[in-house]
């Protein structure tokens, strides 16, 4: 029987050519009026948290008031920080004399930030709305217009974030939420969107990636955690007992970042198998090791690099040792919640993906650059036909400006002449 409450589906085609039309309009105007929207969206979004905690809950009837705080809140904030930072962000970069090599006189430079066009956003079934969301707005603030798929079973949760964009101004077009089936993602990508945003498994990111290799389309990819927690022999005990059963029942344990090792430093291993016969959440498998040198090297043999979360009093010691560990994100002395605040660049390394969201790394991941250079005064020899004479000149220059000591000396006594003489000769047309 056909739901009134449902909105007719529309071919993927179709709405990816309306796209790109209002996609075209969009990126025309301001980053100051696209931002107005933001703002606007920001205000509905607490006026409606309670609604879309509990759409967000019902999913996997999980409780609202964690919904409350791991997405809700967070998609709050995340529109403030575009509303407070976008504009900076994504500003022309103006490069003129300063730095400018010297054979590059006359020539200024603009590094603008250009969107993309149309992104595709394809988003998990762990955080419905928050992580599909915050990359949609980063990519629409930006200039794209936005395609979301998201998981099964989650696209009522899509289309309530999708209405409150379009009641705070957003063009419908501008962001459109498709079916929650593999097919709707195949499709769009058939259509070639010109940039992908994928969230989920490393196999489906994959599966992702080898249709996106036959059109060469740039992706950024989170894929999944198998996160570390490694506890120093110096470690608060309770403090590491209550960050892995927080991080253990958050969500269900579905959560990329929660907690699937714990690497023990020398004693430490033995206090924590005590009082895990006591704990009342299942716990992550345990690796003991003699010391830091040992936790570093199972470290660096990991094939997922998402996360990881060091456990120690001595905080300037862990700072060291976080240094030395690859991973997209490191946290000393807490678990998962500091990776959601908006100011910061999430990734992956290695088998939990590439590419950047979030934060002004993400943002910038929503363009690409696009120069302008613009060359004053008449002046253009590199436009003249290379001349014998020509490779002392540009040997005398080389080293002059990138020789050592008297080197540099000794080429400025020869490229003075061959100067003058090549002015010369221009001006007798020779």
């Amino acid at each position: 029987m056909h739901d009134i409450n449902r909105d007719p589906i529309e071919p993927i085609h179709a709405q990816f050519l309306a796209a790109r039309q209002a996609q075209k309009l969009w990126s025309r105007i301001s980053i100051r009026e696209r931002l107005m929207f933001v703002r606007k969206l920001r205000w509905l979004i607490a006026a409606n948290a309670d609604a879309l905690a509990q759409k967000t809950a019902s999913i996997r009837e999980r409780p609202v008031a964690e919904k409350l705080a791991s997405e809700v809140l967070p998609l709050a904030d995340a529109c403030r920080w575009l509303e407070r930072k976008a504009s900076g962000v994504l500003a022309a970069r103006s490069c003129a004399k300063a730095g400018r090599p010297l054979w590059m006189r006359g020539l200024s430079f603009e590094v603008q930030r250009q969107p993309f066009g149309v992104v595709l956003v394809i988003g998990p079934g762990n955080y419905p709305l928050f992580l599909p969301a915050v990359h949609a707005l980063h990519a629409l603030v930006a200039g794209n217009a936005v395609l979301l798929k998201p998981a099964p079973r989650t696209r009522e949760v899509a289309r309530a974030f999708a209405k409150l964009a379009h009641s705070a101004g957003l063009a419908p077009a501008l962001l459109t939420i498709l079916e929650d089936n593999v097919e709707a993602a195949q499709n769009a990508i058939n259509d070639r969107p010109d940039k992908v945003i994928f969230t989920g498994s490393s196999e489906n990111g994959r599966d992702v990636l080898a249709k996106l290799a036959n059109t060469n389309t740039p992706a950024v990819m989170e894929l999944s955690g198998e996160d570390v927690v490694l506890v120093l022999d110096d470690a608060d005990i309770d403090l590491v007992l209550r960050a892995l059963r927080f991080g253990t029942h958050l969500n269900g344990g579905d959560t990329c970042m929660a907690p699937r090792r714990i690497i023990a430093v020398g004693s430490m291993a033995n206090d924590l198998c005590s009082c895990f016969a006591q704990a009342d959440f299942p716990v992550p498998r345990m690796e003991r090791v003699a010391n830091t040198k040992a936790a570093l090297e199972l470290l660096s043999r990991a094939h997922f690099a998402l996360g990881v979360s060091i456990f120690s009093r001595h905080v300037e010691w862990a700072r060291a040792l976080a240094a030395e560990i690859p991973s997209g994100f490191v946290l000393i002395n807490d678990l998962i919640v500091p990776t959601a605040d908006p100011r910061m660049p999430f990734c992956g390394a290695r088998a939990s993906g590439f590419g950047v969201t979030r934060g002004a790394e993400g943002l910038l991941e929503m363009t690409y650059p696009h120069v302008v250079a613009v060359r004053r005064g008449k002046s253009r020899f590199h436009f003249d036909e290379a001349e014998p004479d020509d490779v002392h000149l540009s040997s005398s220059y080389i080293r002059a400006v990138h020789g050592r000591g008297g080197e540099r000396l000794r080429a400025l006594c020869d490229l003075v002449p061959a100067l003058i003489h090549k002015i010369r000769n221009r001006k007798n047309g020779r």
